[in-house]
This record gives structure tokens, sequence and C-alpha cells, in this order.
């Protein structure tokens, strides 16, 4: 779950002491009354004219004095004033790839937000928010890797006083609490580091679109799962759900306490999760070959995947129907065949195949757990390992991996039991004593016959499954062979 290191444009780090002090400066003045912010307008105006692809920084300060700037135009009309907002980032944003122009709305979700709150002409801003909603879904299509990491140096929780200034709160230390009133702390303080990247930031943004517009619709007499699902259809990308994921992982609540009553918003997130389990399955589907960044961001997100199948099926255990229902779920998915196909990748021999796919999400966690502490990089962070290790311990020892395969390894000796008995009676009945002592000394190979026959009947399911590997590294070879399940030794 933690961010990617990036590499800083050496081209752009003389932009950094420059927004520290314009920053500064723009704080100092608005403070002091003063509304026109034309000469901070013209400099970053030739700025960016100089940048045809300008840091996500840039952008959001000269967008901030241009906003500033014009609430004189439109008086008390903050509708208005927030619409000309959404006019004037989606041209400024064009050229860019789609996680950098859905991150580029960041500000005007925190506006979105307010407006809401302060319950100003709700149904103009519903209206806008749809037309946000849409645009955010056609940039969700693309996911070109171009520019998505930041480059400046420069932290975003410094550059959003300069938006959320005009509160009461705004020299508070944690601005990011006031401009994301959604993000939990953990969130924000991976949003507010300097590794931050563009991705991150466009996932969380989505999030944050996604809840807000659900929280309108909680009591509109639609079908609430029929809303969720179809908003993350549209919303169908990496680094969507790589953000809807962690805030639903790694936060306590979703923070949306002042537009739901606390039932309503379990009963939200409830739907949510469910909906998001359902539709990452598609992500997986028809990638193409990609290359390594996005085959990570699926792997990673494959993992955070079956950590929330976990978490809610823990959550699930007092109801006996509920459980069923999600374990039948998980059976069902092909997330867990994908990450086996991963391993197999990297070279790793897997014995258990089937007991493994057939095991419950924890117990399949604790196996991941085991191919780390082995030296296999299955986690991207300590945090993950962690979160992990912790889904483990809740889980219980009947629910453990070992449990489940003592049991399936009891089930397996029965069986090639019952296949020794029924050879050596073959054996008794058609041969001379000598030729049953000579059978008894080839009995090992024999047994190990039945159990192979037996385990190869087991992975029919596995088998047929074994080419779905949408991030697979090297082209899926391993030492210059082409791997599959069907290739795993028993």
């Amino acid at each position: 779950m933690q961010p990617p290191i990036r590499n800083p444009n050496p081209h752009h780090e003389f932009l950094k002491p420059l927004l520290d002090d314009s920053t500064k400066q723009f704080l100092t003045q608005h403070r002091s009354g003063r509304t026109d912010f034309s000469d901070f307008e013209s400099i970053f105006t030739r700025l960016l004219k100089h940048h045809p692809d300008p840091p996500l920084e840039l952008l959001w300060f000269y967008s901030a004095v241009v906003f500033h700037s014009s609430k004189p135009d439109f008086g008390y009309d903050s509708v208005r004033l927030t619409r000309s907002l959404f006019q004037m980032l989606v041209p400024l944003s064009e050229p860019f790839s789609g996680a950098k122009r859905v991150a580029m709305l960041s500000p005007l979700v925190y506006h979105l937000i307010r407006l809401f709150k302060i319950g100003r002409r709700r149904e103009d801003v519903s209206e806008l928010l749809d037309a946000i909603v849409g645009y955010v879904s056609v940039c969700c299509r693309d996911e070109q890797e171009d520019g998505l990491l930041m480059v400046t140096g420069f932290s975003f929780a410094d550059l959003s006083r300069v938006w959320v200034v005009d509160q009461e709160e705004g020299e508070s230390d944690d601005c990011l609490e006031m401009f994301m009133p959604f993000v939990g702390e953990r969130l924000r303080r991976e949003v507010g580091s300097e590794s931050c990247s563009v991705g991150c930031l466009a996932g969380i943004v989505a999030s944050q679109l996604l809840l807000l517009n659900l929280c309108l619709r909680f009591d509109s007499g639609k079908d609430l799962r029929e809303s969720v699902v179809g908003m993350i259809s549209g919303f169908h990308s990496c680094y969507f759900f790589d953000g809807i994921l962690k805030m639903l992982l790694v936060e306590p609540d979703l923070r949306l306490t002042p537009l739901l009553v606390p039932e309503d918003e379990a009963a939200l997130i409830e739907t949510i999760t469910e909906a998001v389990i359902v539709s990452a399955e598609r992500l997986f589907l028809n990638t193409g070959s990609g290359d390594s960044q996005r085959s990570l961001q699926l792997k990673n997100i494959a993992i955070n995947w079956l950590f929330l199948f976990g978490k809610v099926s823990l959550r699930k255990t007092e109801d006996q129907e509920e459980t069923s229902r999600y374990m039948n779920m998980f059976s069902k998915s092909n997330i867990p065949f994908y990450l086996v196909n991963w391993v197999i990748s990297q070279g790793e021999v897997i014995r258990d195949a089937d007991t493994l796919l057939n095991s419950t999400p924890a117990s399949f966690i604790e196996w991941l757990v085991s191919l780390e502490e082995q030296g296999l990089n299955v986690f991207d962070c300590d945090h993950s390992k962690n979160y992990a290790k912790t889904v483990i311990h809740w889980s219980g020892p009947d629910l453990s991996l070992e449990a489940t395969l003592m049991k399936q390894h009891e089930e397996v000796d029965q069986d090639a039991d019952m296949a020794d008995d029924h050879i050596m009676s073959f054996i008794s009945i058609n041969n001379s004593s000598s030729s049953t002592r000579k059978r008894k000394e080839e009995r090992p190979d024999m047994e190990g016959e039945a159990k192979m026959k037996f385990f190869k009947y087991r992975h029919n399911k596995c088998e047929e499954k074994s080419r779905l590997q949408p991030f697979v590294f090297s082209d899926r070879l391993v030492n210059g062979t082409e791997v599959g399940v069907s290739d795993m030794e028993l």
C-alpha cells in the first residue's frame, strides 16, 4: 500500500523554491484582505507556456489564484463559481494522461463537498456533480503511464492551504483533513508525502466522487446497488480500484457522517464493498501484454482485493448464510488463480495447489505470507505484510492454512490407501508368492502413481484456468520455459 518512489525531474527542481515562496506570499496577501492576484496569474501563465507537460503543483497554484481572483465576479453564487472552476480545469488538463486529468480535479471535489454540506441549491449541485462524474468516467478509460509521477518535490499538503484559506481553520497544520474530508488519517499522510504519485491521488479523487454521488442517491428511491455497480463500471481503472480498496481497508470509517447518519453510512459501505469485490474481476480481463508497471499494479490490487475479502468474511462469521455466500463468491473468482500463476511465473514450485485454491481467503493470505518469508517479494511494503498477518491472526486456528492442509492431506492419504488396498488385492489373487514379493518391492512407484492420478483428477479446475495470467512477468516464461498451472510439481 506504500506509494512508489518517484524520480524527480531535474528540469523542474527550480519550481520548488518558487512555489514555496509564492504560496507564503499568496496566503499573507489573502489573509490581509486582498482579492486581486493578477501578478501571480501573470507569472504562472508565462511558466505554463514554457512547460508543455507541467507538474500538477504548478497547475494547482495557477488555478487557485485564478479562482480566488474571479470570486468578485460571481458575488455570493458559490455554485456558479464552482462550475467555473470545472470549466477552467478541463481545458487546462486536456493534453495530459487520464490519471493526471482526474488528479487535477482534487480542488473541485473539495468545493463540491463544501457545497453539499452547506446545502446550497442541491439540485444545481447534483447536476454539476453528474457532469463531473461523466468526465471522470471518460478519463478513466485512458491508463497510459506517461507523466504519472509528480516531479517538483513540493508537498501537496502545503499547497492545499491555498484552497482552504477561506475556512477559519485555514491555518491548521492538517489542511488535508479539510481539503479531503472523506479521507482518513493514514491515506492523508500518503497523499501529503513527497512520494505521492499522481495515480494514487487520482484514485482517491475518483473514490471521493463515488462516495459523494452515492450519498446523494441514498434516499433517491433508486436501487442503491445498481447505482454503485454503474459508477464503478464507469470508473474502471487501476488507480480507481487502488484508491477505493485502500479507503475500504485501512480506514475505520469513511467519514460520511455529515451527509449520512451512521446506520445509513454502514449500509452504504456494505454495498460498496460487495460491489468492489465483484467488479474488480473485470479489471483483469483483456489486459493485453502490458508492461511491468501495470503488472505490478494488478498484482497489488489483487492482494488488496484478497485483504478486503478476508476482512469481510471475518466480519460475517456470525451469519452462516452470509458467510456461505461470500465463500461461494471467493471460490468462483479468478483472482486467486491469477495470483497462483504470478507465483509460478516467479519460479516458485506450488504443491497442494487445489487445496490452496479451495481454501479460505485467510488461508490463501497465509500462504502468501509464507512465500514472502521464504524470500519472494509478494507485498509492496511492510504495512501490507503486517496487514496480512493481522488477517491471519483474526481468522483463528480453525481457518489457518495448516489446518486446511492437514484435513486435505488426510483425505488424500485415505484415497491413496484405498488405491493401495485395491492394488494389493489384485496382486494377491493373480500372482504367485514370488511375483507378489516382486510387486511389493515396486509398491512405492505404484503408490506414487495412484496419488498422482488422484491429484490430476483434483486439478482439472486449476488446469482449466491455467492461462489466466494478466500480471505474469517475463511474458509467462520462467528460465526460458512457458509455465502454466498444469506444469506444477505435485
